[in-house]
């Protein structure tokens, strides 16, 4: 989901206090300058010739340490509400037919990483802004596309089980696909976040555990809590996006090309999940399901890598894709979830097999 855009202080500090006014940081000799956890630059600090003053907002400082706790329960209330729907009878059956997940983790690793490799060149973006993208495209999905999964009565239990082998992948795909595209546009070393990646698997698994086992022993209940994740979901996605405008102003000041980019790369995404699963055979909301996990990268991640491998000055560049990404996909998939939704309603007939799946499911929404 989105996932919570907002990654650690001391990663982000500059980034979120500081107004860069698109000015380019190289061979930059900074006197009496520390960058710690409280960021201090002189007023009169030339950069290339070009004077900044730099203004330390606390007001900004708090609001992100606030933020970042509210997102974490959010998403983990979220989890669980999407656990009180998933039947353990159809998770096992699940894990039986393994073969829907396995397209998708193919389609998520190696179909769209070449895809997006491919966009970069298309857009012939800066050097880094192509890293941004590229980086971003070779993460796995995050936790949104459950909660869009099961707005669109797609099948939730696949999308559980997507989301937690895709990040339980990443650990070996993402040095993999690193090693096949990055090396082409830079040689810098680049450190992957594994406690990252476990927190995220965590903040999936124990949620959704909880939710199946009130479902199991307390269904009136569990029947509560999803209508009121639901309302949750919708919150998530307003808050996170209104954190992103407020803290990353400086992202409407790039060139078209992101933002071209930046959109069609969800697009592309849902593309070749729905196009996948469709060749293989797959119901229509397995498709359904495939496509909102390709397309939706996990936002959180590819800023937690970019910030612990970069130097500062390189991060807050490599960093404005992604941002502007998380804006474009949440959008677009809820544009997706709407147009789903108005074709219910139009459509009179569903495919017998994803009408028996989903009517617990649809019942609820």
């Amino acid at each position: 989901m989105t996932d919570v855009h907002v990654v650690s202080e001391k990663t982000t500090s500059v980034l979120i206090n500081t107004a860069f006014n698109n000015t380019t940081f190289r061979n930059t000799t900074f006197n009496n300058t520390m960058f710690n956890n409280n960021t201090m630059l002189n007023n009169n600090t030339s950069f290339n010739n070009t004077t900044l003053d730099v203004v330390i907002d606390p007001t900004t400082v708090i609001l992100k340490r606030l933020t970042s706790s509210l997102l974490i329960v959010l998403l983990a209330i979220i989890m669980m509400s999407l656990g009180c729907t998933i039947e353990v009878d159809k998770l096992i059956q699940q894990i039986k037919r393994p073969l829907p997940a396995i397209i998708g983790m193919a389609l998520q690793f190696i179909v769209y990483p070449l895809v997006v490799f491919g966009l970069v060149h298309a857009f012939q973006l800066d050097h880094y802004n192509a890293l941004g993208m590229l980086l971003l495209g070779t993460c796995p999905g995050g936790s949104l596309s459950n909660l869009i999964t099961y707005w669109c009565s797609g099948d939730v239990v696949l999308s559980v089980c997507m989301t937690s082998l895709a990040t339980t992948l990443a650990i070996g795909m993402m040095p993999l696909n690193l090693y096949i595209y990055y090396s082409s546009f830079s040689s810098q070393y680049l450190t992957i976040p594994y406690v990252k990646i476990a927190t995220g698997l965590v903040l999936i698994l124990i949620p959704v555990s909880v939710g199946m086992l009130i479902l199991r022993k307390l269904p009136k209940v569990a029947a509560i809590v999803v209508n009121i994740g639901g309302g949750i979901g919708f919150l998530f996605i307003l808050l996170v996006t209104g954190i992103n405008f407020y803290l990353y102003p400086q992202m409407f000041d790039v060139g078209w090309k992101l933002w071209c980019a930046a959109s069609l790369m969800p697009i592309f995404g849902l593309l070749i999940g729905y196009l996948g699963a469709w060749a293989c055979c797959f119901t229509r909301n397995q498709c359904r399901t495939v496509a909102i996990e390709v397309s939706s990268q996990n936002v959180a991640l590819c800023l937690t890598l970019i910030f612990v491998s970069f130097k500062l000055e390189e991060s807050t560049q490599i960093a404005m894709f992604p941002l502007i990404f998380g804006m474009f996909n949440v959008t677009i998939l809820v544009i997706f979830t709407v147009i789903c939704r108005i074709a219910f309603k139009l459509s009179n007939t569903k495919d017998p097999s994803e009408k028996q799946e989903n009517v617990n499911e649809n019942s609820k929404l």
